[in-house]
């Protein structure tokens, strides 16, 4: 009998093509391309990526059983990502195939350390917004909802957040730049339906417009149990409503930041599913996404141990 997830991740997956520049093309600290120029690429680099994938790789590197819902498109990069899931043990019961779109594509132009650019066509993930292309029947029996960004409109969102609600399935969410547009007051119903929430600093601020931390984690906790918030190179901080837990960030060289946050916060909540506290769970957090950052790809050096 086929073991029930404990997780599922909800989001995009992509393919990720790693342009890496010589830093001689920055100035003052930005890339600066000019028109009509020829630029040699140092290296590139082919990788799967997008939250669902990333996260749900991550989870299942930890040892949980997981289980991911995003769309694909008809193509061979499709059968990449799926492969690559399948050998990492991801249940791929409810990956959508969608015939007539492209997989999502990204290209990272990197080699600067903590900064890149990413130019994202976000594909088949764009149009996995019809509630009935997803497979409620294998979800149902999950303990979490993993949901990273959709890129798709608010009635996906609301379908999922919804369907934990009415099965008892915790949810655990990471929106994207896309969703946060919306504002806090349309986000709020979804929300109230979340247990633990992950952003960034630049995130925080944007939703809530305002640039005092501990604040905006405080009002943020009203709405939801548990906040978490990396700092980048400052670390990460939560707040539980109760007590501030902090955890500083180490000196470490980075390659890339890709798929940083994502392995920060597979690694933050599987501590929090198998029982940990939340000073730990940073703690593994943040192991992980160092482990990342070091190498470009944002799997190739996620954590390999069971929790």
């Amino acid at each position: 009998m086929k073991a029930l997830p404990e997780v599922v991740c909800f989001g995009n997956a992509t393919i990720d093509v790693f342009v890496h520049l010589a830093e001689e093309h920055l100035q003052k600290g930005k890339l600066c391309l000019l028109p009509d120029s020829k630029i040699e690429a140092d290296n590139i680099f082919f990788a799967t990526g997008g939250s669902a994938t990333n996260t749900a790789v991550g989870f299942s590197r930890l040892g949980l059983k997981t289980g991911i819902v995003c769309a694909v498109g008809a193509d061979e990069n499709a059968k990449k990502i799926v492969s690559e899931l399948q050998k990492e043990k991801v249940d791929c019961t409810a990956i959508v195939k969608m015939k007539n779109y492209n997989t999502a594509y990204s290209v990272i132009l990197t080699g600067f350390g903590a900064d890149r650019i990413i130019l994202a066509f976000a594909g088949a993930t764009r149009h996995l917004e019809s509630e009935k292309q997803v497979n409620w029947g294998f979800v149902e029996k999950a303990e979490w909802f993993y949901v990273g960004s959709l890129h798709s409109k608010p009635k996906l969102l609301e379908k999922i957040f919804g369907f934990a609600g009415k099965n008892a399935v915790l949810v655990a969410w990471n929106p994207g730049r896309s969703e946060l547009k919306q504002g806090l007051k349309k986000l709020a119903p979804l929300l109230k339906k979340t247990t633990v929430l992950f952003l960034n600093k630049a995130e925080t601020e944007f939703l809530l417009k305002s640039k005092n931390l501990k604040e905006n984690l405080k009002k943020l906790q009203k709405i939801v149990p548990l906040v978490v918030v990396t700092l980048g190179k400052n670390g990460s901080i939560a707040f539980d409503g109760k007590k501030f837990f902090f955890q500083k960030a180490h000196n470490v060289k980075v390659v890339d930041s890709t798929g940083c946050g994502d392995s920060f916060n597979s690694a933050f909540l599987a501590a929090i599913i198998r029982g940990y506290g939340i000073k730990y769970a940073l703690v593994l957090g943040t192991e992980n996404a160092e482990s990342t950052i070091r190498f470009l790809g944002a799997k190739n050096n996620l954590m390999r141990k069971k929790i």
